[in-house]
């Protein structure tokens, strides 16, 4: 697994430069035919403007990013920071959830109290009521195998090749069940494997780490907040005049 992963939906993804081609093709043939009027052109454009900044914030900008200090949540005005060794687990409820315990927490490679702390939930990753009625009927996670304690289940799918398993008797069961998961549940249980990793991982190297460990942050996007504040102004002044 590479150290840096982005999760993301494709269809969210799709709408946005969908828009993009529809509002440079109406730009398009603005120019070419040109405006019945000035308040018409300003009116439209104003519209343009609004949706665009909405579609850029709610479709395009959301995002969670796994990399090696831990998970970053984009959501469309904040962005919130979970360092791995916060990271109780990720599960889905309407959208794909990060529960996390307060700093101070932590106390080993397994799980932490599920009961402390909170949860960041994960705009980009939503999971449709078709997808959760999916999820509750589905087949069960399959379970590592027994021996390998202090790893857990975040054990690197395909890395027990040597330790009592291989490729053809565990990659395949992991595969299918992924297979088998909607896109945003994939996503869930393949941040929540890599958590356990990297959290076994964290308290191993505790001990050789004196520096303060950065904490969980929640963070607003003032770009994000104009993007979607000044053409709705722009938009309300043009309606006004």
């Amino acid at each position: 697994m590479t150290d840096r992963e982005t999760f993301r939906l494709g269809p969210p993804v799709v709408f946005w430069w969908v828009w993009v081609a529809f509002v440079a093709v109406n730009a398009l043939d603005y120019a070419v035919q040109g405006l019945p009027s000035a308040r018409f052109g300003a009116v439209v454009g104003a519209v343009l403007l609004f949706v665009t900044g909405l579609a850029f914030t709610l479709a395009l900008r959301p995002k969670v990013i796994a990399s090696g200090d831990g998970i970053t949540v984009v959501n469309p005005y904040r962005t919130h920071f979970v360092p791995w060794r916060l990271v109780t687990f990720v599960d889905t409820g309407e959208w794909v959830q990060v529960h996390y315990a307060p700093a101070g927490a932590e106390g080993g490679a397994g799980r932490l109290d599920s009961g402390l702390g909170a949860t960041v939930h994960c705009w980009a990753l939503y999971v449709s009521t078709r997808a959760r009625r999916k999820i509750a009927g589905g087949p069960p996670r399959p379970r590592p195998q027994r021996g390998l304690a202090g790893l857990g289940r975040g054990l690197a799918w395909g890395a027990t090749a040597g330790l009592g398993a291989t490729p053809s008797s565990r990659l395949p069961e992991e595969a299918r069940y992924l297979a088998s998961l909607p896109p945003a549940k994939a996503m869930a249980v393949r941040l929540d494997t890599r958590a356990d990793r990297e959290r076994a991982r964290a308290a191993n190297n505790a001990a050789d780490n004196s520096e303060e460990q950065p904490g969980v942050t929640g963070t607003w996007s003032w770009p994000a907040l104009a993007a979607a504040v000044i053409p709705a102004l722009v938009l309300l002044a043009v309606a006004l005049a």
